[in-house]
């Protein structure tokens, strides 16, 4: 009986990895991985359970309204925005992903940078290009640039100026702007969500990683997104070692051996 038992479990290993191989390919950037309350893509409400195809295509635009969306850009980059926010994406290619904060505010949690793509976020004319790990917040609403953790540079068509930890810019359209100091330990509703989330985006991770490793004679992975079926999301899994994520969480690729204990600091402190 217990040899029946070890071959439905092994039968049930290879079912599912095989469930989240077929789902280990290039996703689009733009595609949304969770969204709660309302929230519309291209004039249409977006259901719940949409997560697995419901892709913002250039040219099209994300809305929140008594709602929040998270958005899956180049692996490892997550796009969280807030109530009556809106996002356009701008533009996707093989080299570019360059997209536009309309109205309201997001934020980002960039924990892999994409070797062979640029990412750009654009807010009142000014171009973020984030090409660090760390975390950012973008307002539209009252215009600004805020870098919790990480390092971006900022430029528009007259000035360029590079954000570090804990500086943000204010985008008035009228003087050069200069990055101004602001208390990182000061956080509010929509902070504590994007790490929440970014919490959950680690478990999926960690359980996705691990049913990859059932899998004989696996093939070499590269970073990607994963469709984990169980938990009806997208994992960031990464090529090799681990990831770990500005908000303190970690991300461990299918071969990497956890020699290091779990990670839940803070990195702005």
């Amino acid at each position: 009986m217990s040899g029946l038992r070890k071959l439905a479990r092994c039968a049930l290993g290879s079912m599912f990895v095989s469930a989240l191989l077929s789902g280990a390919q290039e996703v689009a950037p733009g595609i949304v991985n969770y969204s709660e309350g309302q929230v519309v893509l291209d004039g249409k409400a977006l259901a719940a359970d949409a997560a697995r195809t419901a892709v913002v295509a250039p040219g099209q635009v994300l809305q929140t309204e008594k709602g929040r969306a998270e958005v899956l850009l180049t692996p490892g980059v997550f796009l969280r925005m807030g109530e009556s926010s809106t996002v356009k994406m701008e533009a996707v290619s093989g080299t570019d992903v360059r997209l536009e904060l309309v109205r309201g505010e997001a934020l980002v949690e960039v924990n892999r940078v994409a070797r062979n793509r640029r990412l750009d976020l654009i807010v009142k004319g000014a171009d973020a290009r984030l090409d660090r790990s760390g975390v950012y917040r973008f307002n539209a609403s009252e215009p600004a640039i805020a870098v919790y953790c990480g390092r971006v540079r900022v430029e528009d068509d007259r000035h360029g100026t590079t954000l570090r930890p804990g500086q943000e810019l204010l985008l008035n359209g009228t003087n050069a702007p200069r990055p101004r100091k602001f208390a990182r330990a000061e956080t509010d509703a929509m902070y504590a969500w994007s790490k929440s989330r970014a919490g959950y985006a680690s478990q999926v991770s960690e359980w996705t990683e691990e049913s990859l490793l059932g899998l004989d004679g696996q093939p070499d992975f590269a970073d990607g997104w994963y469709w984990n079926p169980w938990y009806k999301s997208w994992a960031f899994v990464p090529e090799k070692g681990y990831v770990v994520s500005p908000f303190g969480y970690g991300f461990y690729a299918a071969h990497a051996p956890h020699y290091l204990p779990p990670v839940f600091a803070d990195f702005r402190k």
